[in-house]
């Protein structure tokens, strides 16, 4: 893989050792041995557990994934953990880790629809597990009210806020049953966060979605100019999973690149816009961390099972991979654990797919392709296969272009 930036250099990556070099290195062998599949039967990492406390929501986002726009997912319901529920799963978590601390997601949904179960979970966790639990909410932002938040702040709980910029852009898609957009309360709640708990704000997770990237330049803007926003950082910044149901188009490499050239010379002349730079630092982080070595032997095909440090709990208390698996790949229940010949037949048949299909790819190394894909047909793998390669080499091509304009630290 080879890229050239706006000077007009080149620049080859070394699939073998993750090494990039200047000029062109022609090209290369297949790279990877992968070792023989290893069943299991523990998941020693898991330190986080992330519960799908209510499958309600008082919003109706354009692009949720529960919207029924997607195969093999769930639709809203008025499906909710209840108090014995909660006392099952802790009962699982003590029984299944020894790891400390625990981290606890609260998801939805949206989970505080149902505050008081929010709040039992809290306080019977830390009756539990003392200092030794760590809890996260994910909220769309709503129904924070003073009271709620005065309450979350002084129990050390992180609050994860759904925020897609300001008011005309999160309008776009985040809105209720009746299509009324749903900033102006989140907005109020932010407000009051930032000017009454200062210090809190650090630990704030401000998540935005985007739907598609071609307003983005207009959304790092107006965040920039508005008073409460400009100076914090969204945490997180997700793109759309692949809806095949809708159509997924194969991407264009000079389109791609032209794009995110377009972001890139705007953030050159803008670099207080704390949008695009967060943006910007995503595409190019593995790049920039990427690991440097020569594997010497057969290497393990990336998997998160049974190496991940995460569970999914859901309304009904199935138990999932994480929360962006499909509901029909879930791999055992609370009361009877992990179902262990599930869970290692859905890894055997994920890496029976990858172990042609991956390795002469000089993407693997940063590839974003996992478990999440099983659900999908072999066409249209074809298709992610494609695309991740060509961001990949768009993302070599931003991390090159950042260096030789000095932008990279």
């Amino acid at each position: 893989m080879e890229i050239q930036t706006s000077l007009g250099n080149i620049y080859s990556y070394n699939k073998q050792t993750g090494e990039i070099h200047s000029g062109s290195l022609g090209a290369q062998l297949p790279q990877w041995d992968f070792a023989p599949f290893v069943s299991f039967k523990s998941l020693p990492k898991v330190d986080s557990f992330i519960l799908g406390l209510t499958e309600q929501c008082n919003l109706r986002c354009t692009y949720c994934c529960y919207s029924g726009k997607y195969a093999n997912k769930r639709v809203h319901s008025t499906a909710s953990m209840d108090y014995n529920g909660i006392d099952k799963i802790f009962a699982y978590i003590n029984s299944f880790t020894s790891k400390r601390p625990i981290k606890i997601f609260i998801y939805g949904g949206e989970p505080l629809l149902n505050y008081d179960l929010v709040q039992y979970a809290i306080v019977e966790a830390r009756k539990l597990w003392k200092n030794d639990v760590n809890f996260t909410v994910s909220t769309n932002g709503t129904t924070l009210t003073r009271e709620r938040i005065d309450w979350l702040v002084a129990n050390n709980v992180i609050l994860a806020v759904s925020i897609d910029g300001t008011k005309p852009f999160h309008d776009r898609h985040r809105v209720d049953a009746l299509g009324n957009g749903s900033y102006s309360k989140l907005y109020e709640s932010l407000s009051y966060i930032k000017l009454t708990y200062p210090e809190y704000v650090k630990d704030l997770v401000l998540i935005m979605t985007l739907a598609s990237l071609d307003k983005i330049i207009d959304i790092a803007e107006a965040w920039h100019n508005d008073d409460i926003l400009h100076d914090m950082s969204p945490t997180m910044m997700n793109s759309l999973a692949p809806n095949f149901s809708h159509g997924v188009d194969c991407a264009d490499y000079d389109e791609v690149k032209g794009f995110y050239t377009k972001l890139l010379d705007t953030y050159t002349e803008h670099r207080d816009w704390i949008v695009l730079k967060k943006l910007l630092e995503a595409c190019i982080a593995y790049w920039k961390e990427r690991p440097i070595f020569n594997p010497s032997s057969a290497v393990p095909m990336a998997t998160c099972l049974p190496n991940n440090t995460k569970l999914y709990i859901d309304a009904k208390l199935q138990i999932g991979v994480c929360e962006m698996m499909a509901d029909n790949y879930r791999i055992g229940n609370i009361n009877d654990g992990i179902d262990w010949d599930r869970a290692n037949t859905i890894v055997h048949d994920y890496y029976n797919r990858r172990i042609n299909r991956c390795k002469d790819c000089s993407a693997i190394r940063m590839c974003n392709m996992c478990l999440t894909a099983m659900e999908h047909t072999d066409e249209q793998w074809d298709i992610l296969c494609h695309n991740e390669q060509v961001y990949t080499r768009v993302f070599m091509y931003l991390f090159c272009e950042m260096a030789e304009r000095g932008l990279i630290k």
